[in-house]
């Protein structure tokens, strides 16, 4: 993976991230593709699907779909259909269908850093179950999947839930890490709400850990907000709590701040002690209550810190069975002990998988 990557991590440093826009054709004969899809084909073959946005008038968004032996002849191959110009330079997500992630993203990474049109500030993301042409060819009946992933990844950033990766982002993680997370998604069925019986709504389904450009498997809910708890990351999230006294309690996460201490035994790591302060803020009471009183507030703070610490138990335990650090911990236990830290990278690979945990979570909710 690494004699993959490196040329490829090299000339992207090169590209500015502005794509070449088809200034040579007219306008109103070309089509700005938004979604890219990649599936694995018959044999070694690749399947590329392509959706482009809303289109002048009432047309209907346009989706194509070719099969070659590379990403780069299948995206030609759709270029030559008809009288427009197809144009990729507007590619913002890309999404790559489980089998696929399983054989590798080498090829996909290899042909987003060198094409002059696909940009590496596109988002990646791992269609759970399925292949991502389903959710594509969807977006030729009416559904606005580029809309519906761009509000996906903005309520990421805002609200909380897996958080979006770059391809750029995931090509260094993998040069440098090894490993790095993708967001997941998932086509599930509509539930109460959501949408008529028998339809599907597209929904974030944890992250895909890619170890090697390999997909390993997935995270589950939990163990994703755990490792975003791990990160230090997961401002604005917002998180729901029962009790049966309180009825339901919204909290929004204000402030999240992870550190980490290191047992030793002799000059061989084989312990961290993880530190987590999580501040909350209360969003929304449900019930007459006006404000939380001071008893369910400790007793929200005390629940929430167990539910926190159970969470990052999870992310260490998946990725630990993975074999995958894909959210740079060795960087962050380096830094406890930086003295240590050529010592930690010799090695970090052989003992990272059996290093104990223990956790402590300190959350608190603000008095209202």
């Amino acid at each position: 993976m690494r004699r993959i990557i490196t040329p490829f991590i090299m000339l992207s440093l090169l590209l500015t991230g502005c794509s070449a826009l088809p200034y040579a054709h007219q306008i109103d004969k070309t089509v700005l593709m938004e979604v890219l899809g990649v599936d694995a084909g018959v044999g070694e073959t690749v399947t590329v699907t392509a959706a482009s946005g809303a289109r002048p008038g009432d047309q209907e968004p346009l989706v194509l779909s070719a099969q070659a032996g590379t990403i780069s002849v299948a995206c030609a191959d759709m270029g030559e259909r008809g009288e427009d110009f197809v144009f990729f330079g507007d590619v913002e997500q890309v999404l790559v269908g489980e089998e696929e992630a399983q054989r590798g993203l080498e090829s996909l990474l290899g042909h987003m850093a060198h094409d002059p049109e696909l940009r590496l500030e596109a988002e990646l993301w791992v269609v759970r179950g399925a292949e991502a042409a389903d959710l594509l060819l969807e977006a030729g009946e009416g559904e606005s999947l580029p809309d519906r992933l761009s509000a996906m990844s903005r309520n990421a950033e805002l609200l909380g839930g897996p958080r979006p990766q770059m391809a750029r982002g995931a090509l260094t993680d993998l040069l440098e890490n090894g490993a790095t997370l993708l967001p997941a998604l998932e086509r599930r069925e509509a539930e109460d709400g959501q949408g008529a019986q028998g339809e599907y709504v597209l929904v974030t389904a944890g992250y895909a850990v890619i170890r090697d450009g390999v997909l390993q498997g997935f995270t589950d809910e939990t163990a994703a907000f755990g490792a975003d708890l791990l990160r230090s990351v997961g401002k604005g999230q917002i998180l729901e709590l029962s009790g049966p006294d309180r009825g339901y309690t919204a909290l929004k996460i204000t402030g999240v701040k992870t550190t980490f201490r290191t047992v030793f035994e002799g000059d061989t790591l084989t312990g961290l002690r993880v530190a987590c302060a999580l501040e909350t803020q209360a969003a929304e009471l449900s019930g007459a209550a006006a404000r939380l009183g001071e008893e369910d507030r400790l007793a929200l703070e005390g629940e929430l810190s167990r539910l926190a610490g159970e969470a990052i138990e999870d992310a260490m335990e998946q990725f630990q069975a993975f074999r995958a650090d894909a959210i740079h911990l060795l960087d962050r236990v380096a830094l406890a002990v930086p003295w240590k830290q050529a010592v930690l990278e010799e090695q970090w690979r052989e003992v990272f998988p059996n290093l104990t945990l223990e956790v402590k979570v300190d959350a608190t909710v603000a008095r209202s």
